[in-house]
């Protein structure tokens, strides 16, 4: 009997313990934000996204040149911030670019009514305006257009005017359309540059850009066609939007070593805005501001605009007031603690 006893206690002491049960969805995960349709009120067929949490804050983004409708993917690094300060996200794609027809006559006036047409269509009233690069000559005419349906406007190296004498105000089209044959021919190519940056702190950054550009210039069958491109940077040559006096808080965010969008564009911005502007500059920082200090960005559009979002031994936290990062006390860093964390900088590798 007690032996029956003993090995009774063995065969309980191995058998494996009970699995926790399983706890099957009811809904699929979200697989990348959806591309939708809506064809105007002059006839064109205009392409938009929409993350579509109703109840949250509406954010019209304009992304970079020659980006498409889903550009915003790529500040989806801080998807699980942007989720918990209940942003929501809306996208209008640009002439010639992803899913959109290129039109030799379209102009800034036309993006302002698609704009106007698609948040018309989705029952959004008033909205924060999120820009980068350049994306930002066109914020400038969203501002212009319907400031008093905008509770608050964000620019991130964004450009207002490029120099008259840059190339891509000078050269002839058909150079530019030579220089940018990279950018639309082989996108993997051309966002694998510069090798530092993004690339080394947010893993899949370049792919999730090459599959950007990809989309941008493939996707409806356009095997690389430059018009829509080119044409792009060389409308950054015509006039800034006559933005004035324009009255919700204002955030703009530049780095000062940034030779393509350096600050003195903010400044332009800064000048007609007849509200509080909050101005953050960041010492030694080029073109990446743009992603670099998207967390920042989310929680100016959410409400903490007084606020500064530091990284402090290893620990995130908002500091009272704008601090300006040459600033901070040694050792501090700007944004969530992952843009320092170790891994970060082998996330590429």
């Amino acid at each position: 009997m007690n032996l029956r006893l003993a090995a009774l206690a063995l065969s309980l002491m191995a058998a494996p313990a009970m699995a926790k049960p399983i706890v099957f969805p009811d809904r699929f995960d979200p697989i990348g934000t959806p591309v939708s349709s809506l064809k105007t009120s002059e006839g064109r067929m205009v392409h938009y996204t929409d993350t579509g949490e109703a109840g949250w804050r509406p954010t019209l983004f304009v992304g970079g040149a020659g980006t498409s409708g889903r550009a915003a993917e790529l500040v989806a690094f801080l998807e699980t911030l942007r989720r918990q300060l209940k942003v929501r996200i809306i996208t209008v794609e640009r002439n010639g670019l992803g899913d959109t027809a290129y039109d030799p006559s379209w102009t800034f006036a036309d993006y302002t009514s698609e704009v106007r047409q698609v948040l018309g269509h989705l029952g959004i009233g008033t909205f924060a305006l999120v820009a980068i690069s350049g994306g930002g000559a066109y914020a400038g005419h969203i501002a212009a257009a319907m400031p008093e349906r905008i509770t608050s406007w964000h620019m991130l190296a964004a450009i207002a005017q490029a120099p008259a004498d840059s190339a891509i105000c000078s050269a002839p089209l058909s150079a530019l359309e030579a220089s940018l044959t990279e950018q639309t021919g082989a996108p993997r190519v051309f966002q694998a540059k510069p090798p530092e940056g993004m690339a080394s702190k947010v893993r899949g950054f370049v792919d999730r850009a090459a599959d950007e550009g990809a989309h941008a210039y493939f996707i409806a069958g356009q095997h690389g066609d430059t018009r829509g491109v080119v044409r792009e940077y060389r409308r950054f040559c015509d006039a800034p939007a006559p933005v004035k006096a324009f009255p919700a808080p204002a955030y703009f965010t530049y780095g000062e070593a940034d030779s393509i969008v350096p600050p003195a564009q903010g400044e332009f911005w800064a000048s007609k805005v007849a509200g509080k502007v909050t101005f953050r500059r960041y010492p030694g920082e080029g073109h990446d501001v743009q992603y670099r200090h998207w967390d920042q960005v989310l929680l100016d559009v959410a409400g903490y605009g007084d606020q500064t979002l530091v990284c402090e031994k290893g620990r995130a936290r908002l500091l009272p007031g704008v601090v300006q990062i040459a600033d901070l006390p040694r050792g501090t860093t700007a944004g969530v603690c992952a843009w320092t964390a170790k891994e970060a900088s082998h996330a590429a590798k």
